[in-house]
């Protein structure tokens, strides 16, 4: 009287239903599909601050180059040629160098005479004011059609640099005023040479 009954026990177990299992695959395919989705879009934000990120870091990165160069500048004469879209600097060491603002949006340096090298890639050129100089009284040193004369260069006591760098939809204005270190020690005699 205590053996189980086999046919009672069978009849009342069941199983899935090809309709029930229907119905769990399109629901585990919704979920797949919905979580995909945001997979994809956070990834896709990711790279996009990536790339911005990576944009910004390049930006700084050439203009601080440019600051630091043109804060060692030995002389205000060693201004020469210089214009709104070129900068000559010398340092304390005689180290020629030079930066270059060009169509379509390049921002160039070169060290001595030898080829130009790309800082930036993403210069808004015709945003950017590039490089204005000023004289003792603060009043803007026009260049001339070729760059700054000896006698301009000579007057120069502050430079300005304004920058406009644009990735997309991204821009960013770096803009400031440089009093190069070797200026404060006035000019140079002739007795110094």
């Amino acid at each position: 009287s205590l053996a189980p009954d086999y046919k009672t026990m069978s009849s009342s177990q069941k199983g899935f239903t090809l309709i029930e299992m229907i119905i769990v695959i399109v629901a585990v395919g919704i979920i797949g599909s919905m979580a995909a989705t945001m997979l994809f879009q956070g990834a896709d934000i990711f790279v996009k601050e990536t790339n911005r990120q990576g944009f910004v870091s390049e930006a700084r990165s050439a203009f601080w180059r440019l600051m630091r160069e043109t804060q060692g500048q030995s002389s205000s004469a060693d201004f020469i040629l210089s214009d709104q879209n070129s900068l000559y600097l010398k340092n304390g060491k005689g180290d020629l160098k030079d930066f270059q603002t060009s169509s379509p949006d390049q921002f160039n340096f070169r060290l001595g005479t030898g080829s130009y090298n790309s800082l930036s890639n993403s210069l808004g050129y015709s945003q950017s004011n590039g490089f204005t100089f000023y004289n003792n009284n603060f009043n803007v040193v026009s260049p001339s059609s070729g760059g700054l004369t000896e006698t301009q260069a000579k007057t120069v006591h502050l430079s300005k640099l304004d920058l406009t760098f644009i990735n997309d939809m991204d821009t960013l204005s770096l803009s400031s005023f440089v009093y190069p270190h070797n200026f404060r020690f006035g000019s140079k005699m002739s007795y110094h040479d």
